[in-house]
């Protein structure tokens, strides 16, 4: 059994008293970075860009209740939500997606402040029921063409590709094998992987891994693994693997199946990958406190 060593790689610095500028009066429910900003959507409808200093650059309303999800895109200066709206008919669900850009403010004088919103789509509709939102994921393919998968509680991934801002779009629906055992069908990760021609999705729920290869008519479906993981412990790897965290190890996987893991016990909170390393935040049974790690794979060292 090797032993991790201890290695201070990364130098850390301080960041005083930097917290959550007092305009973001919401709950936190998403976040995501890139272009130098950290971008979060609350529980009151509010999206908010913030600097690396956590300073805000604006905020504006998104939508009329809660952001459930948001990313922005690296390609063009676009962001992507999904968040509740005001309930118009008992018919309608109140869930949308809208894309913004970033990029065109509202006139002077409009209703609204904020970005331009390109696009507002209804994500249920009569042929893709309502069901409770896990994970959501976004792949820009060649612009403008989007992939958008939508994670939900029931098993199901709901995937709208195209280009949104035109509405010239197809909506599918992928499924992940459900058994007895599955008390939680949830799918909570998601992870795209792209070589060449190929378009592949890994999609995991707490009892399982799966893989849906999407350049194929219809999607070929393959079950990699019977464990899975829960909520936020999943992530990609700069080789485009498959990365999910459990309370005995971390896995890897790859389009074959399971390849190595590292064995550190903990529950896994959270898990990233940046610039090389495994980022994991532990949590630690015998207390309430949670550990922040960062891991050189490669060399078997933890800062």
């Amino acid at each position: 059994m090797y032993q991790w060593r201890k290695f201070e790689f990364f130098e850390e610095k301080s960041g005083g008293k930097t917290s959550i500028p007092a305009e973001v009066t919401g709950r936190i429910n998403c976040c995501s970075g890139g272009r130098g900003r950290i971008i979060v959507g609350c529980d009151d409808g509010s999206v908010s860009l913030l600097d690396r200093g956590f300073k805000l650059i604006y905020g504006f309303q998104a939508h009329a209740s809660s952001v459930l999800f948001l990313q922005q895109l690296k390609q063009r200066n676009f962001l992507v939500t999904v968040g509740e709206e005001e309930q118009t008919s008992s018919n309608l669900a109140s869930i949308c997606l809208k894309v913004f850009d970033l990029d065109k403010m509202q006139p002077e004088g409009s209703s609204t402040m904020g970005p331009v919103c390109l696009q507002i789509l209804r994500i249920f509709t009569s042929q893709f029921p309502e069901a409770r939102i896990t994970s959501f994921l976004v792949l820009e393919e060649a612009p403008p063409i989007l992939l958008i998968s939508i994670g939900l509680d029931t098993g199901s991934i709901y995937c709208i590709k195209g280009d949104l801002t035109r509405e010239r779009i197809t909506r599918f629906k992928l499924q992940v094998d459900l058994t007895a055992e599955s008390r939680d069908s949830s799918i909570t990760g998601l992870g795209f992987r792209v070589e060449g021609q190929s378009l592949q999705l890994f999609a995991v729920t707490p009892t399982s891994v799966s893989l849906f290869s999407l350049h194929e008519n219809p999607p070929r479906k393959q079950t990699l693994d019977q464990i899975g993981c829960n909520a936020n412990a999943v992530t990609m790897s700069d080789r485009l693997d498959l990365v999910i965290g459990r309370p005995e190890a971390v896995y890897f996987y790859e389009v074959d199946g399971r390849g190595p893991c590292w064995a550190f016990d903990g529950e896994k909170k959270l898990l990233g990958w940046f610039r090389g390393y495994l980022v994991c935040i532990n949590g630690d049974q015998r207390s309430t406190r949670n550990s922040f790690n960062i891991y050189d794979l490669k060399n078997r060292l933890i800062a």
